[in-house]
């Protein structure tokens, strides 16, 4: 039997061992266990299981069909094993940020006797984590399904010609969860934290793309001719697709807010070294007046949109990555005049106190001059836009690597959570979402 993780690390389950049961608040029936600093609402049964193991499903993760039929978990109990349980998940299986008399949820704990008896594995031990058990799927992260995209005459689009290796414009790393990973970084590693922007993930390079060759190139090719079919040329992406505006063989189409990654690269192509990718989150608004995020525009005037570098790497053309140190990172953009994320703190992680970033606005305890708990903040933090919680998006804290790619992993706020749930629950396919 194997254990897998085919989706997303962030939205895999994990065994864990149940701690305190506590009795939560404003409610004579509620009791939740924290794990990784999720609270799980869970019923008095639980008060039995302390010291028990469990299987964790964090927010946001979809359970597989089979397996909510198997627990009983739906709310229409006609899908479950046993109609007469009822269990609280949508159709659509999706662990949900809840708000119950006041206590936010943000996991499902389940006994480890459910899994076990679906997989029909006996040897899940503590920490194991998985969402595909033997070949059986178990869970996924949660998305809205996408239409098709078709061209004008509703024809489905063909894939061009493809200029861009994948691997020489890699995708930015998944950054995980601070609260599920904080054992694996040592107490007198340095932990730099900076303000977590909510837009839209962008990466542009200078990379080596392949040549269309014409006819007659090809035609010297085919009696053993030496034909150059590479160059370097600039091209952008998204959080998950390649953007390539110089390829005259790729047709783009676009929805109606345009295409934010190819008009951002034609801002800093000319800043972009040979060999070089720079990653970042694009804010603000699309070309026509809508938001990159709901909620989330950060004072841009309309129409506007800037990008904040978080990372910045060199890829050979053996696709091997070096990343550059943060201070670099920060020295590369103020030389080419482009923003870095905001930095917040940076010291000791035996220093670091998560409680004085969580639920905050950055800007406005900026603008006091003192931030509880720390000095004033490193760089001034983005001003937060109306519309969103009034609290920032959270954090992300980068551990640097010696050279190699960094440890990256953020904290979302509990407030953002349940804003991001509202957001899903009426179906609305965020940028970020529609293009990965």
């Amino acid at each position: 039997m194997t254990l897998e993780i085919k989706s997303s690390e962030n939205y895999a389950a994990q065994i864990v061992r149940v701690g305190e049961v506590l009795k939560l608040p404003n409610s004579d029936r509620l009791y939740g266990v924290n794990v990784f600093g999720n609270l799980a609402v869970v019923d008095e049964s639980w008060t039995e299981r302390g010291g028990e193991l469990a299987v964790f499903f964090p927010v946001e993760s979809q359970l597989s069909e089979g397996f909510a039929w198997h627990a009983n978990l739906h709310r229409h109990s006609d899908l479950n094993q046993n109609p007469r349980e009822v269990g609280y998940l949508e159709d659509n299986r999706r662990i949900r940020a809840l708000k119950l008399r006041g206590n936010v949820s943000k996991a499902l704990l389940l006994p480890l006797s459910v899994i076990e008896k679906y997989t029909d594995y006996p040897n899940f031990t503590e920490g194991d984590r998985f969402d595909t058990v033997n070949g059986l799927e178990i869970s996924r992260k949660y998305v809205i399904k996408e239409p098709q995209v078709f061209d004008r005459q509703g024809k489905k689009i063909k894939q061009a010609f493809k200029r861009v290796d994948s691997t020489l414009l890699p995708e930015h790393i998944e950054t995980d969860q601070w609260l599920r990973n904080e054992q694996v970084v040592d107490d007198d590693e340095i932990l730099i934290v900076t303000q977590k922007l909510h837009g839209t993930s962008a990466r542009f390079a200078n990379t080596i793309v392949r040549r269309q060759l014409s006819w007659w190139e090809r035609a010297l090719v085919r009696v053993g001719v030496k034909i150059r079919d590479t160059e370097y040329d600039t091209v952008a992406g998204s959080r998950k697709s390649i953007k390539d505006p110089h390829n005259p063989a790729q047709k783009h189409f676009y929805g109606e807010g345009g295409d934010l990654w190819t008009d951002y690269l034609g801002r800093v192509e000319s800043s972009i070294p040979k060999g070089y990718v720079i990653y970042g989150e694009i804010v603000g608004w699309t070309d026509n007046g809508s938001p990159i995020q709901k909620g989330h525009t950060y004072g841009e005037p309309e129409g506007e949109r800037t990008l904040y570098v978080y990372r910045v790497a060199t890829v050979n053309p053996d696709g091997e990555i070096h990343d550059l140190s943060w201070d670099q990172v920060r020295q590369f953009a103020a030389q080419r005049g482009l923003k870095t994320v905001p930095e917040l703190w940076r010291g000791f992680k035996r220093d670091f106190e998560l409680d004085v970033f969580v639920e905050k606005d950055f800007h406005a305890h900026w603008l006091t001059g003192q931030v509880t708990g720390f000095s004033l903040y490193a760089d001034e933090p983005v001003a937060l836009s109306k519309g969103g919680t009034g609290k920032d998006e959270g954090i992300a804290i980068r551990v640097e690597n010696g050279g190699a790619i960094p440890l990256l992993f953020k904290y979302k706020n509990d407030s953002h959570y349940l804003y991001e749930t509202a957001q899903l629950d009426a179906g609305e396919l965020d940028l970020e979402s529609a293009e990965s």
